[in-house]
Formats: structure tokens, C-alpha cells, sequence
């Protein structure tokens, strides 16, 4: 029997009391094991003819990168329901859950795929696939299985001025999960209703400022908009107000 081999997930560090010596050890020896029985012939990761390490100027699609080292560990349909998942712990990053598509950011999924992630049996895959390669199975999964863009195309991200004002900072630390780094929404599909698209017009001819300072303040009832009064200031709030105004909605910016 052949298999497909897959160690591509993006799960966090270990909390301090699930970090089990013996079953880390397990998961190593899980993973080795399948890259020695690659090496035996005994497993395939790809098919017939086809090389384990990328070929300069061929980029393999997304999907096909996704079935061929992601499926055998994350599940076809990126829900971690694997054979593998049952020697792995942390288990394999379910992808269409909500927190995933809230807490992966897609810069955050290139890096995992690239680099790895400490404390988990995900492996570095930058020595076996391209950098197009990489980008192209962590898009694949965010459209196909978190329902997410790639928030690269339609908007472009703020200038680097911005971006490092007070406003800026704070509103990538509390803001963009949700709302995405280009204001566009980095979670569609998931919350109902999704979060506010500052790049469309309708948010432009809808939020003043004194509204968008309430809602950041206070939240918004029947939506998943927390109210951070508790944890900001009023001018941070207010400078996350106008940076977001400033770079994402600049025909409202003279509206009070």
C-alpha cells in the first residue's frame, strides 16, 4: 500500500501542561519513520517520475502540493481527520474551524509551511518546495478549506508611514484577525455577520468617526465585535479610528 505523505500544519506551541516528552517523541519517530520508508520506496509522496525537490521555473499547483504532502496529515478536506492525526500531538491544524481562519494569518501560514512550527511535527518544507509553490498550497487551502482570500489582489496594504504610527501598530494587534491587514476582511465565510469591509464604499457612506470610536469602544450587539474600552485607552482607540479612516476609507476622512 502507498501513501501520501503530509506534515504541513500551522498549530501553535504547546501550552506548558500538554508538553508530553513521550508523545513529542512519537510524533518525531511518526514523521522519520515516513521519510525513511520514502526513501525505501516503500511510501510515495509523488508520483511516479517526479521529484521530491522543486524544479526551478516549474511551480506546482496548489492543490496538488496539498494532496500530495498536506492530506496524509491535515485530511482531504483540511478538517484533520487523518489516519496520521492519531500519533501526532498537538493534533493536525483543523483549517475549517473559525479560530483557524481567525488566528492564521496568511503570512503566518507561508512562514509555517517554510519554516516549520516548534513544538509540533510540522517540518520545514523551504528545502522541498518553491517559494511560488509555498504560497500557492497555503492560498489553496485558505480559499478551499477556510474560506478566505489571500487579501494580496483586490486591496494593496498600507503605506510603511502608517503602518508605523501608534494607530497603525495597535490596529495590527487588535484589529487585523478579524478585519484583515488591508482592511478587506481576513474572515469571510466564518462569522455571521462577517466583519466590516473598510475598503467598500458602503463603509465609507456609513461610519463617522464618532460611530467607528463607539464600536470599537463598546462593541457591536448581535455581531462578534468585542468592545475594548476595558483594554485601550480612548486615544488609542481613537487612533485606531483614524488610522483605519486613513488607510483603508480615505473619501471619509472629513466626515465627523
Amino acid at each position: 500500500m502507498r501513501f501520501k505523505l503530509s506534515i504541513m500544519y500551522s498549530s501553535q506551541t504547546l501550552p506548558e501542561e500538554n508538553k508530553n516528552p513521550r508523545r513529542h517523541l512519537a510524533a518525531w519517530l511518526w514523521t522519520h519513520l515516513i521519510f525513511a520508508l520514502i526513501g525505501l520506496g516503500l511510501v510515495g509522496n509523488v508520483m511516479a517520475g517526479e521529484h521530491h525537490t522543486f524544479v526551478p521555473g516549474v511551480t506546482r499547483p496548489g492543490a496538488y502540493i496539498f494532496h500530495n504532502y498536506c492530506s496524509v496529515c491535515h485530511g482531504d478536506k483540511g478538517d484533520g481527520q487523518s489516519r496520521a492525526r492519531e500519533g501526532l500531538d498537538p493534533p493536525p491544524r483543523n483549517y475549517t474551524t473559525p479560530e483557524a481562519a481567525i488566528e492564521l494569518t496568511r503570512e503566518r501560514m507561508i512562514n509555517s509551511v517554510t519554516h516549520g512550527r516548534p513544538g509540533t511535527a510540522m517540518i520545514a518544507w523551504g528545502s522541498e518546495l518553491s517559494g511560488p509553490e509555498i504560497e500557492g498550497v497555503v492560498d489553496y487551502v485558505r480559499k478551499t478549506f477556510m474560506k478566505l482570500g489571500n487579501n494580496t489582489d483586490a486591496h494593496a496594504p498600507p503605506d510603511s508611514k502608517l503602518l508605523a504610527s501608534r494607530g497603525g501598530k495597535l490596529y495590527m494587534q487588535n484589529c487585523a484577525m478579524c478585519h484583515g491587514e488591508t482592511g478587506s476582511r481576513a474572515t469571510t465565510g466564518r462569522m455571521q455577520p462577517p466583519p466590516r469591509d473598510f475598503t467598500s464604499p458602503e463603509a465609507a457612506a456609513e461610519l463617522t468617526r464618532k460611530r467607528m470610536i463607539a464600536s470599537i469602544t463598546n462593541g457591536r450587539p448581535g455581531t462578534a465585535m468585542m468592545g475594548f474600552g476595558s483594554q485601550l485607552s480612548r486615544s488609542d482607540i481613537e487612533a485606531i479610528t483614524d488610522f483605519i479612516r486613513a488607510a483603508f476609507m480615505p473619501d471619509s476622512n472629513t466626515k465627523k
